[in-house]
């Protein structure tokens, strides 16, 4: 029995030299094999954590579990069964192996979390408000508990207080997407947004893409890039091709077919936030070249000047047009035009719509124009597209770059 007890010793102080050096299989296969005869305990608990770090939630929930059999107020064995049934979707038995942790360990502030993140899913808010201003108390600097308590005072309507709690999220970790995605959407449901997030935006039409040519064809009855091209026949000093044409928030192509003709001996790029998007556009063969960026950043850039840049129905995801109108003088040749279809609003400035994307008056693009140092050819009123079986009232722009 003594000689078994010492090997079992012996393979133990292997299996935790294993794990210690992030040699987890190899780890993991003799504390399997202490599991051979009389379940051992240590070893269950430490099959429970591979499991966890390497994803597998069944299993880990399954070796916690048999540990906890053993010794039931092993506090990290009940925090993590309970995350693992959390990911799993158990939700019941997940709260009663946090509520457990958190009563063993009134400091641990990630169980704290947990069991308040679960209060939270389970539309319990008061009480998930309750258990992250506990944690807090325990770690005043914990990012991502200010996050989730912006998620909560979100879900109680208070939602410029969950502002400032994703605030100060940000304000200690900068780079917490959560909190960036979470405050953005806050401010958006409060119409305080000057743009549709680049995140936002690229999540919407990645899940679109595949299907985007129809959608907009049958339900929308899409034609911003139709009347595109029927101004670029009215305005008068139109370049002569073969032109250098970058074609902005381009989709899956549909403008790019419409003025491929003008590019002929000359060069076609696309642009779009949505990587989807782009695979789409790629397989129509038409462009020379495909970006993902957003209108901004890229035009900021240093980079080729174009005869042509053209942007069907993109502009509406953007609010203030001052950085893209700049970045587009910036990148057009002398005599260069802009041409973009855009929602008109009546009177002055722009304003965010219920479908969530904006509209511009005339006055207001006029005046952006100026200041950018682009001049205005001409304006005509279209219908881009249609919203709930009505017409959309839009503007179809033409704006060139002075000569220098």
């Amino acid at each position: 029995m003594a000689g078994a007890e010492q090997d079992c010793d012996q393979q133990l102080r292997q299996a935790r030299d294993l794990e210690a050096a992030n040699r987890r299989p190899e780890a993991a296969l003799i504390y399997g094999e202490l599991l051979a005869g009389p379940k051992h305990v240590e070893a269950l608990q430490a099959l429970g954590r591979i499991s966890f770090e390497n994803g597998d939630l069944e299993a880990a929930q399954y070796f916690f579990g048999e540990a906890l059999k053993i010794v039931p107020d092993f506090v990290e064995g009940l925090h993590l069964r309970g995350v693992a049934l959390m990911r799993l979707g158990q939700n019941e038995p997940a709260l009663e192996c946090l509520e457990r942790a958190v009563q063993l360990d009134p400091d641990g502030c990630e169980a704290i979390l947990n069991h308040a993140t679960l209060l939270l899913e389970l539309n319990r808010p008061h009480q998930a408000l309750a258990g992250l201003d506990r944690a807090l108390v325990v770690e005043p600097d914990n990012a991502v508990a200010w996050n989730n308590r912006g998620n909560t005072l979100v879900a109680l309507g208070r939602l410029e207080e969950g502002i400032a709690s994703y605030d100060r999220a940000l304000a200690l970790d900068p780079q917490l997407q959560a909190a960036l995605h979470n405050r953005f959407y806050c401010l958006l449901s409060l119409r305080r947004v000057d743009r549709i997030a680049d995140f936002a935006a690229r999540q919407v039409f990645d899940q679109v893409a595949s299907r985007y040519d129809e959608m907009v064809r049958d339900e929308l009855h899409y034609r911003a890039h139709q009347d595109l091209r029927a101004l670029a026949s009215r305005v008068a000093g139109f370049p002569a091709p073969p032109l250098r044409i970058l074609d902005l928030g381009c989709g899956t192509g549909l403008a790019g077919e419409c003025f491929r003709d003008l590019a002929c001996g000359g060069r076609l790029a696309g642009l779009d936030i949505s990587p989807a998007m782009l695979r789409e556009a790629r397989k129509r063969g038409l462009y020379d070249e495909l970006i993902v960026a957003d209108f901004e950043t890229f035009l900021s850039r240093l980079g080729p000047a174009y005869d042509l840049i053209l942007s069907a129905d993109a502009i509406v995801y953007l609010g203030d047009l001052g950085a893209t109108f700049a970045g587009v003088a910036k990148r057009l040749e002398p005599d260069g035009i802009f041409l973009f279809t855009c929602e008109a609003k009546a009177g002055d400035g722009w304003e965010l719509t219920e479908a969530n994307r904006f509209r511009h008056s005339e006055a207001y693009l006029r005046g952006e124009a100026e200041r950018a140092g682009l001049s205005w050819l001409e304006a005509v009123n279209c219908i881009p597209r249609y919203e709930r079986a009505a017409p959309v009232a839009g503007l179809a722009v033409a704006l060139k770059r002075a000569p220098r």
